[in-house]
């Protein structure tokens, strides 16, 4: 039987979906997505969250490390602060206990 790890990103996971996840983030075109530091950072948050599963979010049913690399993507419990000029985001704790 296969351990369910609750809190992990499917890079973390077994090969086949990392290679999985590697061809859709491939279609994905450039200029659709953000930056490696707000990708790596959005997904920092999903990492700290109760309802990943398995690479997979609870709330939507997204595979997070897809919907964390598109611009125009948001959290659907808006724990990913939009990336300000100064690439600095607001404080991810408030977001959390508004929920």
């Amino acid at each position: 039987m296969n351990n369910v790890c609750k809190r992990c990103l499917l890079r973390e996971m077994a090969e086949q979906d990392q290679a999985m996840i590697a061809r859709y983030q491939e279609a994905i075109r450039e200029e659709d997505r953000v930056s490696a530091e707000e990708y790596e950072r959005r997904l920092a948050v999903c990492k700290t969250c109760e309802r990943l599963n398995s690479g997979t979010c609870s709330a939507c049913g997204c595979y997070v490390e897809l919907r964390a690399l598109g611009k125009e993507s948001q959290c659907p419990y808006k724990l990913w602060k939009k990336e300000k000029k100064d690439g600095k985001t607001g404080n991810q704790q408030q977001a959390m206990r508004k929920n």
